[in-house]
This record gives structure tokens, C-alpha cells and sequence, in this order.
């Protein structure tokens, strides 16, 4: 217990002397002492990760740390985010008369980026910061010439430069998400935490991520995490601020209830199901697999080798996540794949051999309206001859040495695959929506026990998307009597395809209590279902919603979280949050085992070495399976599980705990023990503590 006090006397001690400071920023006890441990965090790193859960207010702990620097000392800001929160922040900001320039995440990514301005900043905020967990991005490098301008120095301060992150996902796929996070602190510096005991940041992380678990991966990286992260969840607020609130309210908390809405997967395929998904299965992917067809006696490169057959394990199981997700995702796959496979094949019989990423790109210069067209895909080489800019960029792209491989048995492999998903296509070509099993489960549910409610629903796919907002609101007779049915309800979409101004308004019609537009309610501008992609999981306050359905199969848990988090707010007034998710009654298992099967082998290749980290974004961690399995079953602490993966090893509870010891009157016993073991043992033996080291997770047993 001496160990522990003497561990935590600074944060015990040292006095906020910022607190005494006039502010117009009001927020909870819980944020008021997540601003004050940043506060000490940016004073000794000048860069601060606030990684608490979804809807616990990071917005407010960063604008009072603006408050802070941009305000009381006059540094230049430059605020970063999505676009969809420009305004937001805009608000917020004027709301405290703090001046700073905003900047899009989406501008600061584009080549053309005009950053000038913004290379004297003095401190940076940047919001969902999870969008910079790729160095190789347009917005990262911009991003690091920002902080890097001026020798890391800023114009006012004079000082190495501020760095504020905002994310409740800090680690979306694997651990070098947050590597490449906190590598924006560093400047480069792999010494950066030597005083931590982290004398080499990537070796650090690369010890991390051999771990198996992700529990066990948030254990290794406790150092970094005790340094500069802050990370509270829900749960944890809860029990340990029982009575925070804020603005003078206590804090309501509503119970999450999972419910599962079950729907016949074969029946939609009538009959065909076991056939499609056995020919996707068997797909070789021969253009994303090159090196495996060099001849006899050619150099492999084993690390090459190994990524081409982690992405067509990839490939496989995108399309079987689409194949669940929806009839027209899965007949958009089918398409682009044949027309891909068909034109690859048209040039390999011309003696030309490209890489498949190169293709890729060549393809995209053949832009398609569409993608529903019910003829038969074929190879578009023609069409890429006669475009010009395409031609170019083909004759730009270095032609592989084609006797190097084996032609013969290339070919014969995708014409294959071309035979299998020709198969394919003819059998889903007569599947209309009429007969879509999973659409008629929704239309069910939405004109029965959900009718009147608002409804939040989500898929991960744009095509699924549209899809479900063209059947909802088609004209024809039956569509016309099922929306009279379900009393007429305000449909509207949203994904990619709308710029931020559009999706601000939709926000804004759907929830227009909490985006402070009570005008809009109950009139005919106010949206009653919202069908959007994850576009709409960041940073947005729905909370006028209490009911969120997702569409299809949760292959990341974390995007739940996310998704939870847009309903479950500070400020909800709702009992009960209801997230419905729906399950294939038959052929799930089937389903699961293929994309698990596919996700180990995966898995193998990347724990021989032979990934980076560009491949790694879509694969299905082997433990989310049973998460999925567990999600099935309704289990409600699902959620809360997945948002305590870093609270897991945080020594934020073992703080407060001993907090409320020393307020009982703990504190001069402590401080009256002699320093060393013997002192410590006497009273661990009284009141029964376990501490372990600074390297490990500290536990409190009282």
C-alpha cells in the first residue's frame, strides 16, 4: 500500500493551479479530472491521447485543454477533423470565444493541400484521430509536416508543439494502429519514452502485437498507455463517479439491451446458397497471387508470397461478408470481380502481365452508373484501350518479365475462377427483391412492433445502403401500401456519396433535440428512419433516438461500440437503448467457419512475418467469432467488454480507489511508514494489497 501511495503522490499532491482559472467551458467531475491528468501529460510529452468510450464528452475535454492553451495564453490552434464535425466544432468553439483554425480531415488529405498556414501552430487538436492510423495516407504526412514545421516549435510558445488526440477506437484492427498514432508525439524519435522504459517505440509495438489476445496486447503496451493515454469506459464512470453530473443534472445512465432479429439467409437464394458459397471458397485469385505462378526454378520472395495469399484470403471473405450483407452488395462483387478477372485475362493472353494493384487502378478509369445492369460482365480491355488516360497509365506501369511465369497454369486458373463466378452470376441473376428473405424480415419490423419509432439503421456497405433506401422507397403498389402500413414514415440515407453540408442537415433533421433545432420536430423535415453507413459512427449526437438496428454481421465488435455510441450520449433521456442486430437462421455457422478458417490462414502468414500493416485492416480477429456467437445470444455485456479493452490495464480505478482511502483517514498511516519492503509488508498483510511493479498491471485488493 506505501508502494502504491508513493507511485500516485504526484497525481495526490500536485495542485491544478489552471482550476483557479475563469472558465466558460462546464463540465463533469470525471472530464474535470481527465483535463488535469492532461494537463500533466502535454507538460512532460507535449502530445496526449483522450481515448475514453464513446459519448463520454472527449469534445469538451478537448475544448477545455484549448481553452487552456488557444484562450489564457494566446497560442495558435488548428483544430482537425471529419467534415461531418466541422460545424460542430465551429459551435463549440464560438460557444467559448477560442480561436483556431479548422481544418477537414478530407481537405488535409488531398495532394493539393494548401498548409502553409497552419505550419506555426502552436498546438494541434485533432478529433477521431483513429483516421491517422495509416503513416502511408496523404492526410498523415500532411499532418506530420504540420507538427514537424519550425524545428516541432510553435510561433507563440516557442516551445516543441502540442498534440491532442481524440479517439474512443484507438485501435481499430491491430496495435501499430495506435503505433502510428503516437509516432505523431515522437517526430521519429523511437527513444521518445526511454524514460518509461520504452527504449524502442517499434520494437516495443512489434513485441505487442505477437501477442494473441487483445487483452494481452493492452498488458504489454501498459507503459506507453500509463504515459499518455487517457482511456475511461462507461462502466468505469459509473462506479466510480456515482454521483457526477453535469451542468447541476445528475447523470442519467441507460441499460443497452441486445436483441436478435432472425431472417432465413437460404431462403433467399433459393436452394443455391451451399453451391455459391462452395465456388467462393474455391476461387484461386490468380492476379493477386503472381508470385505463386513464377516457374521452377525462379526466385520467390517469401514475404511477397505471403501477402498475395493473406489478400486473396482477403478477397474471399469480402465477398462472403457482402454475400450476408445483402443480394444486391453481393451481385455488385460478383460484377466488378468478373469484368476484373475477364479484362486481367484479356491481357495475359496478350503476353502482358500486370500486378493487380496496378490493374486496379486502371479499372477505376472506367467509371460505371451501372452497377445494377443486369447483362452479363465481361472483360472491358477493349474499352480501357480506347480510353486514353487509362491507355496511358497502362503503357506508364512496368510490364512484368511474362517468361518468368507460368503462363499456361495461370491461365488455366482464371479462366477457372471466371467459369466459377460466371456460375455464380447466372445463378443470383433472377433474384429479385420480392424474394429477399432479410429485406421482407426488415419491412416486417419496421411496419409492426417498431412502427411510430425512430430507427437508426446501419449497414457497412454503401451499396447495401442504397439498396435498402431504393426498395423502402419505390413507387411501386406494394412498397406505396407497406410504407402506409408503417405509417409513412421520413426515410433518408446516408454515406460517402454526401458531401459534409448534406450530412450535417440529415443529422440534424434526424435529431434535432440534440442538435438544438426543436423547430424541426414533428415536422415533415424531420427524419424517422435513418439507413447509413459507418460514416455516420464518429462524433455525431443522435440521441433523440433510442433504437439502432444493424443490418448485417458484426465481423469488428468495435464498430458496435461505435455505432451504440451515437445513441448512448450524455444527455439521453431514454430508459432503454435497444440495438437489434440481425442473424441468418440457417447457414450461419457455414458462414462463420469459411471467413474463420480464412482469418486464421491469414493470421499464420502475418505471425511468420511475412505482413505489413496495409494488409492487416480487414481481418477478422479470431476471438471476435465467438464475440459474434455471443452477440447471437443477446448478451448485453458484449458492449461493455469491448469498450474496456484498455481500461483493462489502466491504473485510472486503482487512482481513484486510493483516493477514497486517503480521504478516510488512510493518508497519515501512509505517510508515517518508513520507505522500503519491511514497512510495506507490515501494513500489505493488514489490509491484504497486491501491487506489482510500473511494467505490470496494478491490481487493488481491498
Amino acid at each position: 500500500m506505501k508502494a502504491i501511495f508513493e507511485y500516485f503522490r504526484d497525481d495526490l499532491d500536485a495542485e491544478d493551479e489552471t482550476s483557479r482559472v475563469r472558465s466558460a467551458v462546464e463540465l463533469s467531475e470525471f472530464q474535470e479530472d481527465a483535463v488535469k491528468k492532461a494537463r500533466k501529460i502535454l507538460a512532460r510529452y507535449d502530445g496526449v491521447m483522450i481515448a475514453d468510450s464513446v459519448g463520454l464528452g472527449k469534445t469538451w475535454i478537448g475544448k477545455k485543454l484549448l481553452e487552456d492553451y488557444a484562450y489564457h495564453q494566446r497560442y495558435r490552434a488548428v483544430v482537425i477533423c471529419p467534415a461531418a464535425l466541422q460545424r460542430m466544432w465551429e459551435g463549440e468553439l464560438q460557444s467559448a470565444a477560442i480561436a483556431a483554425r479548422i481544418v477537414t480531415q478530407e481537405a488535409l488529405g488531398r495532394e493539393e493541400c494548401d498548409i502553409h498556414d497552419l505550419l506555426d501552430a502552436d498546438i494541434v487538436l485533432v478529433d477521431e484521430s483513429h483516421n491517422f492510423r495509416n503513416r502511408n495516407a496523404q492526410r498523415y504526412g500532411n499532418l506530420e509536416r504540420i507538427l514537424a514545421a519550425n524545428n516541432r516549435h510553435g510561433k507563440v510558445s516557442g516551445e516543441r508543439k502540442k498534440l491532442i488526440l481524440l479517439t474512443a477506437t484507438p485501435i481499430n484492427n491491430n496495435v501499430f494502429d495506435l503505433y502510428n498514432q503516437v509516432s505523431l508525439f515522437t517526430g521519429g524519435d523511437l527513444s521518445y519514452f526511454a524514460a518509461a522504459g520504452i527504449g524502442d517505440l517499434q520494437r516495443y509495438f512489434q513485441s505487442a502485437r505477437r501477442a494473441n489476445r487483445q487483452q494481452d496486447s493492452g498488458i504489454a503496451l501498459f507503459n506507453l498507455l500509463e504515459e499518455v493515454v487517457i482511456r475511461r469506459t462507461r462502466p468505469f464512470i459509473k462506479k466510480t463517479y456515482p454521483n457526477a453530473t453535469i451542468k447541476g443534472q445528475p447523470l442519467h445512465w441507460p441499460e443497452r439491451k441486445l436483441k436478435t432479429i432472425r431472417y432465413n439467409l437460404e431462403a433467399t437464394y433459393g436452394g443455391i446458397y451451399e453451391k455459391i458459397v462452395s465456388r467462393v471458397e474455391g476461387l484461386t485469385l490468380a492476379p493477386y497471387r503472381l508470385e505463386t505462378y513464377k516457374k521452377q526454378g525462379v526466385k520467390r520472395d517469401q514475404f511477397e508470397q505471403g501477402r498475395e495469399d493473406a489478400l486473396a484470403g482477403i478477397f474471399k471473405s469480402r465477398y462472403l461478408k457482402r454475400f450476408e450483407s445483402s443480394i444486391n452488395a453481393f451481385r455488385i462483387s460478383v460484377r466488378r470481380a468478373l469484368e476484373f478477372l475477364e479484362t486481367f485475362e484479356s491481357y495475359i493472353l496478350d503476353g502482358k502481365v500486370l500486378d493487380s494493384s496496378s490493374f486496379q487502378k486502371a479499372m477505376r478509369y472506367l467509371s460505371r452508373e451501372d452497377e445494377e445492369d443486369d447483362a452479363t460482365p465481361n472483360s472491358l480491355a477493349d474499352q480501357l484501350d480506347a480510353h486514353e488516360e487509362a491507355r496511358q497509365f497502362i503503357d506508364s506501369l512496368p510490364t512484368l518479365d511474362a517468361a518468368l511465369y507460368d503462363l499456361k497454369r495461370l491461365h488455366k486458373d482464371l479462366r477457372k475462377d471466371v467459369d466459377a463466378l460466371r456460375a455464380v452470376w447466372q445463378d443470383i441473376a433472377t433474384i429479385t427483391p420480392a424474394a429477399d428473405a432479410k429485406l421482407a424480415r426488415l419491412k416486417e419490423l419496421l411496419a409492426g412492433e417498431l412502427k411510430g419509432q425512430k430507427v437508426l439503421l446501419f449497414t457497412y456497405y454503401k451499396d447495401t445502403a442504397r439498396y435498402l433506401y431504393s426498395q423502402l422507397g419505390s413507387d411501386d403498389m406494394v412498397t406505396v401500401q407497406w410504407r402506409t402500413d408503417a405509417g409513412n414514415p421520413h426515410i433518408r440515407r446516408m454515406d460517402s456519396g454526401a458531401d459534409s453540408r448534406e450530412r450535417t442537415n440529415i443529422v440534424t433533421q434526424f435529431a434535432p433535440q440534440a442538435n438544438n433545432r426543436p423547430e424541426l420536430i414533428g415536422s415533415d423535415k424531420e427524419i424517422d428512419i435513418l439507413i447509413s453507413t459507418d460514416v455516420l459512427s464518429e462524433g455525431q449526437n443522435l440521441q433523440d433516438c433510442g433504437l439502432l438496428i444493424n443490418y448485417d454481421l458484426h465481423w469488428n465488435p468495435t464498430r458496435m461500440v461505435q455505432r451504440a455510441g451515437r445513441i448512448d450520449r450524455i444527455g439521453t433521456s431514454f430508459d432503454t437503448l435497444w440495438v437489434l442486430n440481425m442473424f441468418p437462421d440457417d447457414g450461419l455457422e457455414k458462414l462463420l467457419g469459411l471467413v474463420e478458417s480464412l482469418s486464421r490462414k491469414i493470421a499464420d502468414i502475418d505471425r511468420n512475418g511475412l505482413l505489413d500493416s496495409s494488409i492487416l485492416g480487414e481481418i477478422v480477429h479470431p476471438q471476435n467469432f465467438n464475440t459474434l456467437r455471443r452477440i447471437e445470444e443477446e448478451d448485453g455485456t458484449v458492449v461493455e467488454e469491448q469498450e474496456q479493452f484498455i481500461e483493462l490495464v489502466s491504473s485510472e480505478f486503482l487512482l481513484q480507489q486510493l483516493k477514497g482511502l486517503l480521504d478516510s483517514d488512510m493518508r497519515q498511516t501512509l505517510e508515517g511508514l518508513p520507505d522500503g519492503i519491511h514497512g510495506v509488508i507490515s501494513i500489505c498483510l493488514r489490509i491484504g494489497v497486491v501491487a506489482r511493479s510500473k511494467t505490470t498491471a496494478l491490481s487493488l485488493q481491498i
